[in-house]
């Protein structure tokens, strides 16, 4: 029994919606949150920037006692999960990684690789696709305006003018299943899906997140037991977040 908590980073909200499938499989487990807001966009930084930022992150959650870390973006994950790993060789990273094998398993049609614009161009999904999606309409579109306009609690009306300029009408008739590659995305998959309709599935990589974390927490000996506790943090601003309460940081 191991009773510290289960440490999340990310660019600002989207990281969420990994908290939220990891409060809902794993109820008893603490979380310790961070939304590093001051330093949004990840997809604008450089390899270079986004070490130097992520190793920082890891730094303030070892502090709050994280006995796992889970890298949950996308970009950062690709630019730097290999480098932390090696850098705190004593820590359980989980990154993530793109639905796209099970995409590619359930799509009859074609598949639409939604992510950021780095996640999107990263070896990484190109090789994924590569392997997983065979004989099938491919499309690999990163949505850097969609990214924003969730992490910026942007009104429905203009939350849809974005994703007709993402998701298009000609793409969504060649396609039956959406792979939702950033953790913002499913924080809106309502309006995904009244965008792409029913016979358009949606899949993105939470569960599979959170069955990592289980598997590395029994193989440790880790499972928590006692009441949990969630405590948010961010290095930007504060009224962005809706009813959960953050605390600022100092970057």
């Amino acid at each position: 029994m191991n009773n510290f908590p289960i440490g999340i980073f990310d660019s600002g909200v989207g990281g969420l919606s990994i908290f939220q499938e990891v409060k809902k499989e794993l109820p008893k487990e603490s979380i310790v949150y961070l939304a590093d807001r001051g330093n949004f966009p990840y997809g604008r930084k450089t390899t270079k920037q986004l070490k130097k930022i992520a190793k920082n992150n890891v730094q303030f959650l070892l502090k709050k006692k994280a006995k796992l870390i889970v890298v949950a973006c996308n970009t950062a994950t690709v630019k730097t999960l290999s480098f932390l790993r090696r850098k705190f060789p004593q820590v359980q990273f989980v990154g993530l990684e793109p639905a796209i094998k099970p995409a590619g398993l359930i799509s009859k049609k074609g598949v639409l690789v939604l992510a950021s614009p780095q996640a999107s161009k990263s070896k990484q999904v190109k090789m994924l696709i590569k392997k997983y999606i065979k004989n099938k309409n491919i499309f690999n579109i990163g949505c850097l305006s969609l990214v924003e306009a969730i992490e910026h609690n942007i009104k429905k009306e203009s939350l849809k003018k974005i994703l007709k300029k993402c998701i298009k009408k000609e793409i969504l008739d060649r396609i039956d299943v959406i792979v939702l590659g950033c953790t913002h995305f499913p924080l809106v998959k309502n309006e995904i899906k009244l965008w792409v309709g029913k016979r358009v599935k949606i899949v993105d990589s939470g569960k599979a997140i959170v069955q990592r974390i289980k598997l590395l927490l029994k193989t440790q000996q880790a499972i928590k037991e006692n009441k949990p506790f969630y405590k948010f943090y961010t290095t930007g601003e504060l009224n962005q977040f809706g009813e959960i309460k953050f605390n600022k940081i100092k970057t």
